[in-house]
């Protein structure tokens, strides 16, 4: 009784402590996506340039600032007021605008508007970026956990090699040998598996970090993974690219931009113009009231040619960054699409040839080695191959999958990741 008490004590231990980590929950890319988008804290450092972008754009287009005075007119010494006293003397308010030439506040508001669509753009790009690095991240951490659970699977199997390897030699039909080969081989395997925790545990903390958590938080196992391609031909996904990409749409921004500050350049030669009224008093005398219309004079134009010439040349290097921005993107979809069709070959041809090929030869090896009519290296060779494509496997459904995910960030297809928000 006491023992059975002692066991379950010991169980409840271990058991218990694993339930709060939250090892045993299975989290889903899906939930992590959500979260990313709630709390990631690069998201809302661009949100916020969009908003600081948006209210500039008003300012920009606001009228100067009026300005108020207070003006006295004196006839005589400092010392002495002759207001009242003297028909020259008077004293009272006086208030001017400047009125920029028509247009030119409109203008200025419109190149202001194209930076806040530019940040705009940025805070597409930085939730694209961010979906795909957390969508990387948990492939990876699938792959660590799937290649430690193939490791595991061959290590069971190697131990069952060593038990027959060990029967053999007790028997007088083996080597010596082979019972230390495969004792080594388990060994290599502990080791891997080893290095597999290791992994683990680095892209839970990279996972964490993009959710915005202590990268020490416990994160629980990732769910199964599934293939998935591009469901679009190349031609669509490069024009899809083309329309859509915010880091193309953002070089066009500057490209409309630069176009408006150009215009605003050459409207610097129109003159604006300068509107003041006052009003003052004189004692006994009647008052006086006062109006002016100025206007200013662009005399110094050719600084105004050279603020062109500087606008002019931003245009024209802003119009070629797009088009190198251009290249760029149509370049990265066509790599990428070329990749996601290559991992599709590479895994149908593991699922439906190598993989069991590589099985029933490890089948056979084990049955032929247990009869003696092969030697032990012959079988460790079909185990080694069979654990090989396996991983194989599994590295190409994660390469297939982060290079969907690449794509439609390059593509800017956010309709994607409208489920994660």
């Amino acid at each position: 009784m006491r023992i059975n008490v002692i066991v379950s004590l010991i169980l409840f231990m271990i058991i218990i402590p694993a339930v709060f980590r939250g090892d045993d929950a299975v989290v889903t890319l899906k939930d992590l996506e959500q979260e990313a988008l709630r709390n990631n804290p690069e998201i809302h450092m661009t949100e916020k340039r969009v908003e600081s972008a948006v209210k500039k754009r008003s300012l920009a287009a606001a009228m100067p600032d009026p300005m108020i005075g207070y003006e006295v007119q004196n006839v005589g010494r400092l010392s002495d007021s002759t207001v009242g006293q003297e028909e020259m003397s008077m004293r009272g308010v006086v208030v001017s605008q400047e009125i920029p030439f028509p247009g030119k506040l409109t203008t200025m508001g419109r190149a202001a508007g194209k930076v806040a669509e530019r940040e705009q753009e940025d805070y597409r790009e930085t939730k694209l970026r961010v979906l795909n690095s957390i969508r990387t991240a948990y492939y990876d951490y699938y792959l660590a956990y799937k290649s430690s659970s193939i490791l595991e699977r061959s290590k069971e199997i190697m131990k069952n090699f060593q038990r027959i390897a060990e029967t053999r030699y007790a028997t007088g039909q083996g080597i010596q040998q082979d019972v230390i080969r495969a004792q080594i081989e388990v060994s290599m395997l502990l080791e891997k598996i080893v290095l597999q925790e290791q992994k683990k545990e680095a892209q839970a903390a990279m996972i964490n970090s993009i959710l915005g958590r202590d990268p020490r938080s416990p994160l629980g196992r990732p769910g199964d993974v599934l293939p998935t391609s591009p469901d679009k031909t190349l031609d669509e996904l490069s024009a899809m690219a083309l329309a859509r990409s915010p880091a193309l749409l953002a070089k066009q921004r500057m490209v409309e931009q630069s176009e408006y500050e150009l215009s605003s350049s050459k409207q610097g030669f129109l003159p604006d113009m300068v509107v003041s009224a006052g009003w003052f008093e004189r004692g006994d005398f009647k008052d006086v009231w006062t109006a002016s219309v100025m206007f200013k004079v662009p005399l110094y134009f050719w600084n105004k040619s050279a603020g062109v010439k500087a606008a002019s040349a931003e245009l024209g290097s802003a119009r070629y960054d797009y088009e190198s921005q251009k290249l760029m993107v149509l370049s990265k979809v066509k790599d990428l699409y070329t990749m996601a069709k290559t991992s599709e070959r590479l895994l149908g041809l593991y699922e439906t040839g190598i993989i069991p090929q590589a099985r029933m030869a490890l089948q056979s090896a084990t049955s032929n080695y247990q009869v003696g009519k092969i030697d032990f290296l012959m079988l460790l060779d079909s185990q080694t191959l069979l654990f090989k494509y396996q991983l194989a496997y599994e590295q190409e459904l994660v390469n297939l999958n982060k290079t969907t995910s690449q794509i439609n960030e390059a593509a800017g297809m956010e309709e994607e990741y409208e489920k994660a928000k």
